[in-house]
């Protein structure tokens, strides 16, 4: 009896992280990848300072994200998202991961919001050769 307990509980365990790992985590981020499917717009961006040194008051940029997990994206200096490329959701502390056209990992914009009250911020250094000075970049879910 002793050994059936001890035989009972890894498998038990197992199953239970199967469970996790291929049902719930993935029906998680498909849920929330249906969720983010959208336009994004520089307009309400926190740093404004970082605009006015682009230039990028004249005009609006926007991030859209594609249901069949491809992006499109009006480049923003120092921004290393390409203008097309695929997107997914379930990165390291719930980051969405961008790829390029070759597969590479790229970027990674962390999710913050629900609905249509939601964004994507992005972390980025405007001088590629001072890693110390990090700045971010938010792009807000316009109703469109």
């Amino acid at each position: 009896m002793t050994g059936l307990i001890f035989l009972i509980i890894p498998i038990f365990c197992y199953g239970l992280i199967q469970f996790w790992y291929k049902i719930v985590i993935p029906n998680s981020n498909d849920r929330i990848s249906n969720e983010f499917v959208g336009v994004y717009s520089t307009h309400k961006v926190k740093s404004k300072k970082f605009l006015k040194r682009n230039g990028l008051f004249d005009k609006e940029r926007f991030l859209i994200l594609k249901e069949d997990g491809t992006y499109e994206f009006d480049s923003i200096p120092g921004v290393d998202l390409w203008k097309r490329g695929k997107w997914q959701t379930g990165g390291i502390d719930g980051a969405f991961d961008f790829y390029n056209n070759k597969g590479d990992l790229i970027e990674r914009g962390m999710p913050f919001g629900s609905g249509d009250n939601c964004g994507l911020e992005f972390d980025f250094y405007p001088n590629p050769k001072d890693y110390k000075k990090r700045e971010n970049l938010t792009l807000i879910k316009t109703n469109d």
